[in-house]
């Protein structure tokens, strides 16, 4: 159970927020010093969400090592959770339907992500 928490929290969720504010920055600066159109910068921050947190479902579970349907979905859930507690402390909003299917997508995407990472082939710590 401590491997699991670790994996969620240490790798899961952390490597979630390093990457989403990462490609923020990449997204800004996108934005900023190209002629990007608002829809594509739409489009690119979905599949980059999607991905980002499918990868750290995927991790949450490799560093778990059990459950990854559980590791991806709480990976999901606690940074989903975050998202909309930023959004209702800080925009005094609640969570339109639109932001609730592309979070509903991120929780998927971090759930099938804990799947496949919890199956990945380990390193063996020595060869033979």
């Amino acid at each position: 159970m401590k491997k699991l928490i670790q994996g969620v929290l240490g790798y899961g969720v952390g490597s979630i927020f390093i990457l989403m504010i990462v490609f923020s920055g990449v997204l800004a600066l996108l934005l900023r010093f190209t002629n990007m159109e608002y829809q594509t910068l739409n489009q690119m921050a979905l599949i980059a969400g999607i991905s980002i947190l499918a990868f750290g479902g995927m991790l949450a579970a490799y560093k778990g090592e059990q459950k990854g349907w559980l590791s991806g979905g709480m990976t999901g859930l606690i940074f989903v959770s975050a998202m909309v507690l930023f959004q209702v402390i800080f925009e005094n909003q609640w969570v339109s339907l639109p932001q609730l299917s592309y979070f509903g997508g991120l929780l998927v995407a971090a759930w099938l992500g804990g799947m496949i990472g919890v199956n990945l082939p380990r390193r063996s710590a020595a060869k033979r």
